[in-house]
């Protein structure tokens, strides 16, 4: 027995049913099969966005005349050289200074007495060497002094510019290094954000399947995909608050190398409480559209422990995150204290589900723009 798809409601009746058990749908002549009057036909609409793509026009040129000419001009001065380039500077100023020192022109002959004690230089009262040699008695022999220039030891000039050329090589590789955490950490956020964008987009797909059976199961699934993304950023959020409270408090000595990290943290806590909110609203919907309203009190109850548990329904809490990241969102802020207060209202026995899934959530579609600027 072949089976066709109910031109109604999409669901899978018998080829030689003529009524659809589902929906009760019947052809115009009732006493003839569905299938040899009538067939179920696709229709898919799609929605799409054209953009103007800027394209950023790259100098070829390494340095312009101007640039060179004001780099020239700048490392041409002295002082700039001292301040900017001390290790260049002490390397150039070692090499530039001449020793001179006065050098006796002395015989051998005489040299050789002078060795033995015989003849001596004569001392002034300051204790300095005079050009006169001499016996125990008389002067016997005035030297000529000849002015030498030596070029100093360069050696420990040498090595100091090497210990900073050392340096500078392992501080690029720490920086690369750090670039690199940064970018895994960067990738880790988008992941996260991304799971709870798929669960949004598996909604709006799985509720224009047409088979009910096909349909329900993809909302299942979707669920399940939104509440774990939900759990992930909900797990991460809260290390990243503890994070910015324990150093909150620190000196501000301390906060001037920390404050990288925190402003990073706080961002991301920003970004995930849109994604939370969003996760929470696609299990809304799908629990919604199954009927399931003890599923979605569930929901919205342990939403609201998180908010709880984690002092949102309080306003200094999440102006604390928004002061501590670099980008500040008081317009996120704002929208999730709102939904924070609904939240905190919220009572199971009283639950309505349609009413509270659209006042609850409804912000956050309409104001999503705060999200998406989020991850800039």
């Amino acid at each position: 027995m072949s089976l066709i798809l109910c031109p109604e409601c999409g669901s899978k009746i018998s080829g030689r049913a003529t009524q659809c058990p589902h929906c009760g749908f019947q052809s115009d002549d009732s006493s003839r099969p569905i299938s040899e009057q009538d067939k179920f036909e696709v229709y898919p609409t799609f929605e799409y966005e054209i953009q103007e793509k800027q394209t950023d026009f790259v100098n070829s040129s390494v340095i312009s005349y101007e640039d060179n000419r004001k780099f020239v001009s700048y490392f041409g001065k002295w002082d700039t050289i001292k301040t900017e380039l001390p290790a260049i500077a002490e390397v150039i100023f070692a090499m530039a200074q001449k020793e001179h020192i006065m050098v006796a022109e002395i015989d051998p002959y005489v040299k050789e007495l002078i060795a033995k004690g015989v003849y001596r230089f004569s001392i002034d009262k300051q204790g300095k060497i005079l050009p006169t040699i001499r016996d125990g008695k008389n002067i016997v022999k005035q030297v000529r002094l000849e002015d030498m220039s030596f070029s100093p030891n360069l050696t420990q000039a040498f090595n100091n510019l090497l210990v900073h050329a050392k340096m500078s090589q392992i501080l690029d590789k720490i920086e690369f290094i750090g670039d690199a955490i940064r970018d895994i950490h960067i990738e880790l956020q988008n992941d996260r954000l991304a799971m709870a964008d798929s669960a949004k987009d598996k909604l709006k797909q799985a509720m224009k399947i047409q088979d009910s059976k096909l349909r329900e199961t993809a909302i299942l699934n979707t669920i399940s995909s939104a509440t774990d993304a939900k759990r992930t950023l909900m797990r991460n959020f809260s290390q990243n608050l503890l994070y910015i409270r324990q150093h909150s408090n620190e000196s501000d000595f301390k906060q001037i190398f920390k404050k990288s990290d925190t402003a990073t943290k706080a961002t991301d806590a920003l970004q995930a409480l849109v994604a939370i909110t969003s996760t929470v609203q696609t299990e809304c919907k799908g629990y919604a559209v199954l009927g399931e309203s003890e599923s979605c009190k569930i929901c919205l109850q342990g939403f609201k422990s998180f908010i709880v548990d984690n002092m949102l329904d309080n306003r200094d809490t999440l102006l604390l995150i928004n002061e501590s990241s670099s980008v500040k969102k008081i317009d996120i802020v704002n929208q999730f204290y709102d939904v924070s207060k609904k939240i905190d209202s919220f009572n199971p026995s009283y639950f309505q589900i349609e009413m509270h899934t659209h006042e609850l959530l409804a912000e956050s579609d309409n104001k999503e723009n705060g999200g998406k600027s989020d991850e800039q």
